[in-house]
C-alpha cells in the first residue's frame, strides 16, 4: 500500500527489455486506463521501464505488462496490482508468463543450428580431415547454407509476429540488430561458396572462410541469447563457453555429416585416413560439447530441485541423456565403425546415420530452450517481482534514492539502494551508506541500523533483519560523503506473508478457520455467532503437537474495514491460549488481525478476511 499516488510505475526486468515492443497499462478498479503515454526507457537503467501516471485518487490500481527482451526476442508477460491509500486486499499476486515458444520460432532455430554446425563441420573435414577436396557430394556445403540461411529468415519472421509488429519495424531495434548480426555472416558465407565454386582454384580456401563466418554466425546467436542475459563478471566467460559450445557441436556432428557425405560407397585407404583424422578431433570436440554444457547447464538451472520442477529442467535432463546416447554411438564408431573404413563403409554410416538422427533431436530440443526463460531468471523474476520498493529525495533535493527491499516481509530481507545526484542525475559513488529502521506505532522497539555495502556505482545493497515486524516502518537512508551527511527518509510497509486459511464449515455452527502459523504452529479462530451484530472472536493457538499454545502476556485482536485503520477490541483470557474479542460488526467484509507473543519469545501474527 502506498500512502500517496506516485508519479509513474517503475518496472525491474530480468533480461533488458525493447521499450519500443513493450505494452504497459495502468487501470483502475472499473477498467478505465490511468497510464499517461506508452512504457518508456529508464536512462542509465537500461532493465528498468517507466509509465507516467496521471493524478490518481486512493484505490486499488492494476498493471498489466507485456514485453520484449532485447536481448533475445523473449516475449513475457504478468500483471501486479498496488493500491494507493487503501490495501490491495485480495487483489492477485504478481504473475508473469513464460508462454511456450511458438512452432516457428523452435523450427527456425532448429534450421539455423543444424544449417551453422553443418557449415562448420564441412568447413574443417573437407579442408583438414582430407588431402585434398571431396568431389562426392559438392553440393552439400550449399544445402546446409540453405538450411542456415532459411533458419535466419524464419527466426526473424517467428520474432516479428511473436511480438505483434511488422518485420521492418522489429529489424528498426536492437533485437533486429542481432539478427543482422547473424544474417550477414550467412550470407558472406554464399559469396565464399559462389566464388569457390566459380573458381576451384579458390574452393579449398573459400570452405575454410566459410567455417570462419558461419563461426561467426554462431558468436552473434550466442551474444543473442540466455549467455549474454548475464549480469556480472560472468557475462563474458558464460558468453565464451556457450560458443565453444556450439562450435563444437559443428566439429562433432556437423563434421561426422560431412565425412558421410564424402565417403560415396566405396572404401579407399584416403577415406580410412580422413576417418582416423576425424575420429580424433571429434574425440575432443565430444569432450569439450559434454564440459561446456554442464557448465551452462549450472549456470542456467541453478537448483538440483529446478531439474524436475521446471520444464527448462526436465529439458535438460532429456538433452543429457540422449548426450550419452549420442557418447555411446559415439565411442561405437570409434572402436569399431572408423578401424573397418578399410574394408566397408556400412558400419560408419549405420552408426554415424543414428548418430546424427539422435543429434537432430538434441537440436530440437536446444531450440525449445532457447525460447525458454530459464530457472535461473524466473527466481529472479519472483524476487524483483516481490520487493517493495519506494523513490524519494532528501529535503534540500540534493540526493535522489531508489530503495528496494526483498521479499518485502517480516525478517530477512535484502535491502538495495540506488543513489543519485538530484540535479545530473550521476550515480554517487564512494558514499558511505546507512538505514535507519523505527516503527512509529511500536515505540517499544527500538531503532536499528544497517550498513550498506557499494556492489556497483550508485548501488548499495545489504541484508538484515530490520524489517521484524510487519505494519509501517520509518527508513531514513543516511548517505555520507567526507564530513557531509544527507538523509532521505521513507515509509515503508512490510507485507503480511500470504497464509494458508483451512475452512471448517457446519450447518447451524459458527466457520472455524485454521490459520498455519511458523514452527508447524496453528491459529484456530470464530466468530460467535458469525452474524452481523456483536460476536465474540475466539482465537486459540495451537503447538506443534496438537496442544494449546501457552501464551503468557494477553493476545491481541484488531478488527478493520477495508482501507481502514484496524481498531483493537477489548481482549479477555479463556485459557492459557484461549482469547476473546468482544467486537460489533455490520454487515459485509472485514479484516481481522492477531497478535501473540510465544514463551520462546516468537512473535504470531495471522490475518483473516471473513463476510458477515
Amino acid at each position: 500500500m502506498l500512502q500517496h499516488a506516485p508519479a509513474d510505475v517503475l518496472m525491474t526486468f530480468t533480461e533488458t527489455p525493447e521499450a519500443s515492443l513493450s505494452v504497459v497499462h495502468v487501470v483502475d478498479s472499473t477498467g478505465r486506463q490511468v497510464d499517461q503515454g506508452g512504457a518508456q526507457p529508464v536512462p542509465g537503467q537500461p532493465l528498468e521501464l517507466r509509465v507516467p501516471l496521471g493524478s490518481v485518487p486512493n484505490g486499488v490500481y492494476t498493471v498489466t505488462w507485456r514485453t520484449v527482451s532485447r536481448v533475445d526476442g523473449h516475449v513475457t508477460g504478468g500483471a501486479f496490482a498496488f493500491g494507493v491509500g487503501v490495501s490491495p486486499g485480495a487483489a492477485p499476486p504478481p504473475s508473469t508468463t513464460n508462454p511456450f515458444p511458438s512452432p516457428a520460432a523452435v523450427a527456425s532455430r532448429w534450421a539455423l543450428y543444424l544449417g551453422l554446425s553443418g557449415l562448420v563441420g564441412v568447413a574443417w573435414v573437407w579442408t583438414a580431415a582430407f588431402e585434398s577436396t571431396p568431389e562426392a557430394g559438392r553440393s552439400y556445403p550449399w544445402f546446409v547454407w540453405a538450411v542456415a540461411f532459411a533458419g535466419v529468415v524464419g527466426l526473424g519472421t517467428a520474432q516479428s509476429a511473436d511480438a505483434g509488429v511488422s518485420l521492418g519495424r522489429l529489424l528498426s531495434t536492437p533485437l533486429g540488430a542481432a539478427l543482422w548480426w547473424r544474417f550477414l555472416p550467412i550470407v558472406a558465407a554464399g559469396i565464399a561458396l559462389a566464388a569457390g565454386r566459380l573458381h576451384p582454384s579458390f574452393r579449398r580456401r573459400a570452405l575454410v572462410v566459410t567455417g570462419v563466418l558461419a563461426a561467426g554466425s554462431m558468436l552473434a546467436d550466442v551474444l543473442a541469447g540466455h549467455a549474454a542475459a548475464s549480469s556480472g563478471p560472468l557475462r563474458w566467460p558464460n558468453v565464451a563457453d556457450q560458443w565453444i559450445h556450439f562450435a563444437s557441436v559443428g566439429v562433432w556432428l556437423g563434421g561426422l555429416a560431412a565425412l558421410l557425405v564424402a565417403f560415396g560407397q566405396t572404401p579407399s585407404d584416403t577415406k580410412a585416413a580422413a576417418a582416423r583424422r576425424f575420429s580424433a578431433v571429434a574425440g575432443v570436440a565430444l569432450g569439450v560439447t559434454a564440459l561446456t554444457g554442464v557448465l551452462r547447464a549450472v549456470d542456467e538451472v541453478g537448483q538440483w530441485n529446478a531439474l524436475v520442477t521446471t520444464g527448462f529442467g526436465l529439458l535438460v535432463i532429456a538433452k543429457a541423456a540422449l548426450l550419452l546416447v549420442l557418447t555411446v554411438l559415439g565411442a561405437f564408431n570409434r572402436y569399431r565403425s572408423i578401424p573397418a573404413v578399410l574394408t566397408t563403409l556400412r558400419g560408419l554410416r549405420r552408426m554415424g546415420g543414428a548418430e546424427l538422427a539422435v543429434a537432430a533431436v538434441i537440436l530440437g530440443i536446444t531450440g525449445v530452450l532457447t525460447g525458454f526463460a530459464p530457472p535461473r531468471l524466473l527466481r529472479q523474476a519472483a524476487q524483483t517481482a516481490s520487493a517493495i520498493a519506494v523513490d524519494g529525495s532528501d529535503f534540500a533535493t540534493s540526493v535522489r534514492v531508489h530503495l528496494e527491499a526483498a521479499p518485502g516481509f517480516p525478517g530477512e530481507n535484502r535491502f538495495l539502494a540506488r543513489i543519485l545526484d538530484y540535479d545530473t542525475g550521476r550515480f554517487i559513488t564512494g558514499a558511505r551508506v546507512t538505514l535507519r529502521f523505527e516503527q512509529p506505532d511500536r515505540p517499544a522497539i527500538g531503532p536499528s541500523t544497517l550498513a550498506l555495502t557499494r556492489t556497483a556505482d550508485g548501488v548499495y545493497e545489504g541484508q538484515g533483519t530490520n524489517l521484524s515486524l510487519d505494519g509501517t516502518w520509518s527508513i531514513v537512508v543516511v548517505v555520507e560523503r567526507g564530513l557531509e551527511s544527507t538523509e532521505v527518509p521513507f515509509t515503508v510497509t512490510a507485507r503480511v506473508r500470504p497464509q494458508i486459511v483451512h475452512t471448517i464449515s457446519a450447518p447451524g455452527q459458527p466457520t472455524l478457520y485454521g490459520i498455519d502459523l511458523p514452527g508447524g504452529r496453528i491459529l484456530n479462530t470464530y466468530l460467535d455467532p458469525d452474524k452481523p451484530g456483536f460476536n465474540e472472536v475466539h482465537a486459540t493457538y495451537i503447538d506443534a503437537n496438537g496442544k494449546e499454545l501457552p501464551i503468557p502476556g494477553l493476545g491481541t485482536i484488531s478488527v478493520a474495514r477495508p482501507g481502514q485503520a484496524p481498531q483493537a477490541l477489548p481482549v479477555r483470557r479463556f485459557s492459557a491460549g484461549h482469547f476473546i474479542g468482544d467486537a460489533r460488526l455490520g454487515p459485509g467484509e472485514w479484516h481481522l488481525e492477531y497478535t501473540a507473543t510465544a514463551r520462546d519469545g516468537s512473535v504470531l501474527q495471522a490475518t483473516l478476511t471473513v463476510r458477515l
